[in-house]
Order: C-alpha cells, then structure tokens, then sequence
C-alpha cells in the first residue's frame, strides 16, 4: 500500500506541524534517528472501513510495537501481508487483540494464523503460543481458522512429518467484562464495551457478541484505540488523558432521529427496511468527525488519528479533519496504510 510515513511525537516541533488546515495536507517530519528501546510505534497497516475493498486503502488492522515488540490491534483481510510491508516476519507478532467480531476487523486472522505456523514449524522455531484476545466468539474463531488449515497442515506434514502441530502454536480466550485484561513487562491492556452493537445478538456456542475499544498503557504513553464505535461515555472514560487516541471516523449524514422498527421478517426484506436498519446502524454505532472531536476534546486526548475512513474512497483528508477540529484544538493527523507515529 506504499511507502512508510514516520511521525515523532517526542520532536517538539512536530506537535505545531500536524495541526491540519482545511487546505493543507498533514506536515511530515523528518525520519527519527532511534532505536527501537524506548520508543512506542503506531503503524496504521489497513484504514480502510467496512468490509467493501478500495484500491488505496487496506481492510483495518493496526501494529503497536512497544520497545521493539509488535502486538497486532485487529486482522482485516490481507493483513499478514500488511504486516511484511511494515517489516515484520509473521512469527514476531506473538499477541493478537481484536476488536469485535465483523468481518473487516477479523477476515485476516485465519490466514493469519496458517501462515504464521508455517513461518514458524518450517523454519523449525520454537516460540511460546500466540495469544490472541477479543470478544467473546474469539476463541470459536480460532478454533475455526485451525480446522481451515488442518487440511493443508495434513498435507504439509505428511511430507515432512516433524513440523510442528499448530494447535499446540496458537492460544485463544474470550473477553466478557470491562477493564484491565492483559499485562506484561511491557504494556497493560484494558478493555470498554463501547456502542457498536445495539442489536444484541449470540450464540450459545459462542457466548454474547461484544464490541470492545482497547487502551494500551506503555512507559511511553498511552495509546486507545476506538475500534468501531458510536458516541459512548465508557469509551470516553477509557481515552481519559491519553497521549493518542486513534479513532474511527465515518463521514455518516443519517438524521439522528431515525430509529429501527419491528418489523416482520418478510418485511425486513424490502430494500426500504434494510435501508431504515442500516442507516441507524452508520449513525449511531460509528463517529463523525465531529463526535471524534468531541469525545478528543471531553477526554482530554494529546493528539487524534484518524483511522478506519467511511467512505474508504474518500481521498481528501480535510473532508474528515475539518469536523474533528471543530471540537478539538490539538492534533489531527488522518491516517493511512503504513503511516508510523511515534511516543518516546
């Protein structure tokens, strides 16, 4: 999807830069001379929104590398390549964090998983299992992409038997309540239920379908990633003082008044029904520009990224930035595929 940009939050002179003008693209700094050791990484591998592909941006998926190791926030479709333009072999990503469960957010995590155990068992790598987290149905996922690669696993290992099983290489589990979920030396990770979902829905198999927006706590700063969202005061409070709140942003002009109705399900087929219900979906369960704002503005954000474009064939950064600066005085930087933003 092209070439890297690098944006350093630690260059003083930066902050001033990205504040965006409705004529002016975003400023670029120059690259950082740094290692890897303190340094926070954001890299935005797909910013596309919705699961409809445009020829300019990838499905949604994002890289937080933290002193030089990469956890993956969200497996949109194509996102094992994605993670090689970034310059990371499959095998270094060994903690996965999905959002909720549609799939342009988690299309990518079957091929992901396949691919990673091949990288891994063929180079003969002996790693600790990936860990992957998210909603409940995460797990069931998981299981699934497994049985997809068991019929080419079989194949693999009856010409070299040695390679190692890849239900042993790969470990899920499934988040039900907010807060604090994951921590190690590195980062701690804490989970909000936001407003995505309004219909509620599930399976017994797979438990209540949740929508979750993550915060990651690092020695650099604090990173929240919105996912996909309406206007929610727990997601809100999750971004309280954040040093970057990488947010969602749907360009959706629905009256707000609109509400779905009962409806029967002969009915629910009529294109004037399924326009009613998907309406009401783009206006309350995703943010303008103007609702990104406010909530950057209410938590007390440093700086906002925009991610995750609807219409993905939008390609005039101000027709997102204006509406978010609006509400919000600081930074707007909107995102696309590859962009690298850095805390020190």
């Amino acid at each position: 999807m092209g070439t890297a940009t690098r944006l350093n939050f630690f260059l003083p002179t930066t902050l001033a830069a990205l504040a965006l003008s409705a004529s002016a693209g975003v400023a670029i700094a120059a690259p950082a001379q740094t290692t890897d050791a303190g340094v926070t990484r954001i890299i935005l591998l797909g910013t596309n929104g919705g699961p409809r592909p445009y020829p300019l941006r990838a499905e949604p998926a994002n890289l937080l590398v933290v002193n030089g190791t990469p956890y993956l926030i969200d497996a949109g479709e194509g996102v094992a390549g994605q993670i090689a333009q970034a310059g990371f072999a499959l095998p270094k990503v060994r903690t996965i964090f999905i959002t909720h469960h549609h799939i342009d957010h988690d299309a990518g995590l079957s091929p992901l998983i396949a691919l990673t155990w091949f990288d891994t068992a063929w180079d003969n790598q002996s790693l600790p299992p990936v860990q992957i987290y998210g909603p409940p149905a995460t797990r069931f996922l998981t299981r699934a992409a497994l049985d997809y690669l068991s019929v080419s696993e079989r194949i693999f290992r009856a010409g070299v038997p040695a390679l190692q099983p890849a239900a042993t290489m790969f470990s899920a589990h499934d988040i039900h309540a907010n807060g604090e979920f994951y921590r190690d030396s590195r980062i701690s990770v804490t989970a909000a239920e936001n407003t995505h979902f309004h219909s509620k829905s599930g399976s017994a198999a797979t438990g209540r379908d949740m929508s979750f927006s993550y915060r990651f706590d690092t020695p650099q700063g604090s990173v929240v990633f919105t996912g996909d969202t309406g206007p929610s005061p727990a997601v809100t409070a999750l971004a309280r003082n954040a040093d970057v709140l990488v947010s969602e942003v749907c360009l959706c002009d629905t009256p707000a008044d609109v509400k779905p109705t009962a409806t029967s399900q002969a009915s629910m087929r009529t294109a004037a029904a399924i326009d009613q219900t998907e309406n009401f979906h783009m206006h309350n369960e995703h943010l303008t520009p103007e609702e990104v704002g406010k909530l950057a503005t209410a938590a007390h954000v440093r700086v906002v990224i925009l991610t995750h474009f609807v219409p993905g064939k939008t390609t005039d950064p101000t027709t997102f930035t204006a509406g978010v600066m609006r509400y919000f005085s600081g930074p707007v930087i909107p995102g696309k595929d590859l962009l690298e933003y850095d805390l020190r």
